[in-house]
């Protein structure tokens, strides 16, 4: 666990901590709720910040008034808490730093970014609201406000127990009684009443719209579609309006997403592409045996049948090997061309599968080469992605017609197994290196 520190803020001192020293530096801007103490002692949140840290130069603050912080002095407005954040970057050293905001946090890195736009290199915003309106699109007048503010108010000075239950209730739907105890639990742990109830005040009446327009920064904007307290026209809204914006809308229920850890996990590879161009620590990883095959000299084969009856072989191609893939466990993670990407949970129905799908090439009158290999993979979006990929991809380019070749971890993986081999040599792989590859017989 990282040292807690204090930056001094307008004669408050303000708890950080800084989670890693690798990578691009990301400030948290914390949303009404934080507890430097407790968050590492929930394990999805816990994970969720770890694996923030693998890529990233981490700095996680308390807001004054809030978990470890000073509860004297409390900001009234989200532009009062702007001081704070540059009072943090300063006390960490960090000469530009990437700005998380979530909840109101996003709103505070908003109006940082405007007002410091040269000490900000991304804008990272999730779960934020705009304004002070249900439905960001039409005015803030009448019935169109975030909050009931009257009623809510009203709850949080009359009964903060029942308040508190009822808030965990619309941010974490479904979440369960011991899921909401603990979500209660937590924010009593966390702020008093009062200090609750002076940063709630603070967003009544705000209305960041004018200024959208002009925020200067590559800005990432993450919402759950099914968020109560911060409905999802208002991520919308965010990525309608900032210029360069990337938008990811998250299928949840809930006001802090990554508490559903497949949905964080969506986040992470998410926030990783956009931070660094691409993703290596975060996409949750699983092994799989890779098999890349193509067919052989298939451009000459299309001059010589015509494109018609070309295309006819490519789609029965095709067919075949997504059901021989299916059949042995697997799937087809993509097709390009005359080439077919596919994974299986074991190297060996990779190989029973690559055995059919060249038997089935022939069938259809046409040769394809086969290459395998297994590890560790990830997906981002619909890709499948990892060193395995990249290796088994050099090692097809290898093979010849009806050939199918692998590597030597595999032939260790299949010992004992009944599968025979053939040396097949050392092979340069580009990119890789030299491998020595086998011939499956």
């Amino acid at each position: 666990m990282a040292a807690t520190h204090y930056a001094k803020s307008d004669g408050a001192s303000l708890a950080y901590r800084v989670d890693s020293e690798e990578g691009p530096t990301l400030l948290h801007v914390p949303g009404a709720l934080s507890n430097l103490a407790l968050e590492d002692t929930i394990p999805p949140v816990a994970r969720y910040f770890e694996r923030l840290s693998r890529f990233s130069r981490l700095i996680r603050f308390d807001k004054r008034g809030t978990g470890l912080s000073d509860r004297g002095n409390m900001p009234l407005t989200l532009a009062d808490q702007v001081p704070d954040v540059e009072a943090v970057r300063e006390a960490t050293e960090s000469e530009r730093v990437a700005l998380y905001g979530l909840s109101q946090g996003a709103g505070v890195a908003v109006l940082y970014a405007l007002a410091f736009p040269e000490r900000v290199t991304h804008l990272i915003l999730v779960e934020g609201m705009c304004c002070d309106a249900h439905d960001p699109y039409r005015p803030a007048t009448g019935e169109n406000k975030l909050v009931k503010w009257d009623e809510f108010f009203a709850s949080l000075e009359d009964d903060f127990e029942t308040f508190s239950r009822e808030f965990s209730e619309i941010c974490f739907p479904g979440g369960g009684p011991q899921f909401h105890e603990g979500v209660t639990d937590f924010l009593r742990a966390t702020a008093s009443p009062t200090a609750f109830e002076s940063l709630w005040h603070g967003i009544v009446g705000i209305d960041l719209r004018p200024q959208l327009e002009n925020v200067a920064v590559p800005t990432l904007v993450l919402h759950a579609s099914g968020d109560r307290h911060h409905p999802v026209q208002h991520g919308r809204y965010f990525a309608d309006h900032i210029p360069n914006t990337q938008y990811v809308e998250l299928d949840s229920p809930f006001h802090v997403p990554y508490m559903d850890e497949a949905i964080g996990s969506q986040m992470l590879t998410a926030i990783e592409e956009f931070l660094t161009g691409s993703v290596q620590h975060t996409a949750e990883r699983r092994f799989a045996a890779v098999l890349f095959t193509d067919i052989v000299d298939s451009t000459a084969q299309q001059q010589e049948r015509g494109d018609r009856a070309w295309r006819s072989v490519l789609e029965s191609h095709e067919a075949d090997a997504r059901r021989l893939a299916e059949q042995f466990g697997g799937s087809v993670v993509e097709v390009e061309g005359d080439g077919v990407l596919a994974a299986f949970p074991t190297a060996g129905e990779g190989i029973r599968a690559a055995r059919a799908m060249v038997q089935a090439a022939r069938d259809l009158g046409v040769q394809i080469r086969a290459g395998l290999h297994a590890g560790e993979v990830y997906e981002v979006g619909e890709r499948l992605l990892g060193i395995c990929v990249n290796v088994a991809a050099r090692v097809v380019s290898q093979a010849g017609a009806n050939e199918i070749l692998t590597t030597e971890l595999v032939q260790g993986l299949l010992e004992g197994s009944g599968f025979e081999f053939s040396d097949a040599g050392v092979f340069d792989l580009k990119g890789i290196g030299s491998r020595h590859l086998v011939r499956v017989v």
